[in-house]
């Protein structure tokens, strides 16, 4: 009985020297390292067809702006003028929809 008391009063008397980590401290040292592991998980950059496509996006946006401006300095748009100006409008937005994913996409990545 002696020796169970005195193994006791040791233990609860050196609290540090015996520790069990508790989940909080688990939790704590399993996040250690974590920057690495995602270090590692990171995407590459745009392919080099994405790029292709982008640079195509921009370009394709320049040149339909350009057009766009050029009609709606028309001082008397023709018929044909005022339908194409239509037509160029939609090509523009789905061409700088192409170039705004695109760009997202690169900036998640880098």
């Amino acid at each position: 009985m002696k020796v169970a008391v005195f193994t006791l009063a040791l233990v609860l008397a050196a609290p540090m020297a015996a520790s069990i980590p508790t989940p909080a401290d688990a939790q704590v040292m399993s996040g250690r390292g974590g920057d690495t592991r995602r270090a590692r998980a990171e995407r590459p950059p745009l392919t080099e067809r994405e790029e292709e496509r982008l640079y195509a996006a921009e370009e394709a946006v320049a040149e339909l702006t350009q057009q766009i401006e050029e009609l709606e300095a028309a001082t008397e748009p023709t018929a044909a003028q005022v339908a194409s100006l239509t037509a160029l409008r939609e090509r523009r937005e789905n061409e700088q929809s192409t170039v705004d994913r695109l760009q997202r996409k690169r900036d998640r990545r880098s």
